[in-house]
């Protein structure tokens, strides 16, 4: 068993990253993570100069990996310039595949040279003084806030997670808490909003997306989804969090007939754990969080946590 190694979650001063993911297929997550920010009084900038980091062009292999490094670097540089230090992602794989870039940047090779003298054609100088983390370590570094400015609990639902595998199993020595093996970043926010987080089989397989998987090898997908909520349904939850925009299409959408394949007719809530965070905050579940996109019903959970106004 490794360790984990202890890390200092920013607690303010955010600079997000947009993700395309979640932008594309789930807006509700990034309105409702500026939605908790502005709630809890955490100064951020969202920066409309802030492109993709194509990490998905990166994992899927259509793009190669210079010019990926030379676009994040602007990104860094713009987050620098902006006067915030902590770049929050609401996807994994922009935060590894950030990290991925920094890591050349602030190394000595030819790619980094060939980086840096396009940022300079473009007029820009590359400044690497900030960090990187992922919204839920922000949650959780915020959780006190949370807690004051919550308007619903999570007392007396059972929840299980799902923590995505490019944060947990790239940077597998920077999980913020638990381990690569067991993350327990998630698990640790929804607890201290009142929730009773169960463990289940299968906790550490991927979700089964793939990237282009779910569009060319569906049926993988779906066998992999099959086997993820084999060991779900054992735990028989209220809900299942993720943090992920790719994992939460995945688990979301092939649901309804992974479960008919599995002989198991109760509904689960699927909810991106900054569309959780929001609703308890007191956001519109419809014009913030965006559940009417899911592929799965959420009004289930919302009347267990006593949201009125749903449909």
């Amino acid at each position: 068993m490794y360790a984990t190694v202890p890390k200092d979650m920013p607690k303010d001063d955010y600079y997000l990253l947009k993700s395309c993911q979640a932008g594309s297929w789930y807006p509700g997550i990034e309105k409702s993570l500026r939605y908790v920010l502005s709630t809890i009084d955490a100064n951020f900038l969202d920066d409309p100069k802030q492109s993709s980091c194509i990490g998905c062009a990166n994992h899927i292999g259509v793009t190669p990996f210079l010019p990926i490094v030379a676009l994040n670097a602007r990104n860094i540089s713009l987050a620098s310039l902006s006067g915030k230090r902590n770049v929050v992602c609401n996807c994994p794989t922009c935060y590894s595949n950030l990290k991925d870039c920094k890591n050349i940047l602030d190394g000595s090779s030819a790619m980094r040279d060939r980086a840096l003298k396009a940022m300079e054609k473009a007029g820009l100088e590359y400044n690497d003084s900030i960090t990187i983390t992922h919204v839920s370590e922000a949650y959780l570094a915020n959780l006190d806030r949370i807690k004051a400015k919550a308007k619903y609990s999570l007392k007396g639902i059972r929840a299980v997670t799902h923590h995505g595998c490019h944060y947990a199993k790239i940077y597998y020595r920077d999980v913020a808490s638990g381990n690569f093996e067991r993350p327990t970043v998630i698990d640790d926010v929804l607890s201290g909003l009142g929730a009773e987080v169960v463990d289940y089989p299968e906790r550490s397989l991927c979700c089964g997306l793939g990237f282009h998987h779910i569009m060319l090898s569906p049926d993988y997908t779906r066998a992999v989804t099959r086997r993820k909520y084999s060991g779900i349904i054992e735990a028989d939850p209220d809900l299942l969090v993720t943090m992920c925009a790719g994992c939460t299409l995945s688990l979301d959408m092939c649901q309804e007939k992974v479960l008919q394949e599995l002989g198991h007719k109760k509904d689960i809530p699927v909810v991106n754990i900054s569309e959780l965070m929001a609703i308890l905050l007191g956001a519109d579940p419809y014009l913030v969080a965006g559940i009417d996109l899911h592929g799965v019903p959420v009004e289930p959970l919302l009347e267990k946590i006593g949201v009125e106004g749903t449909r």
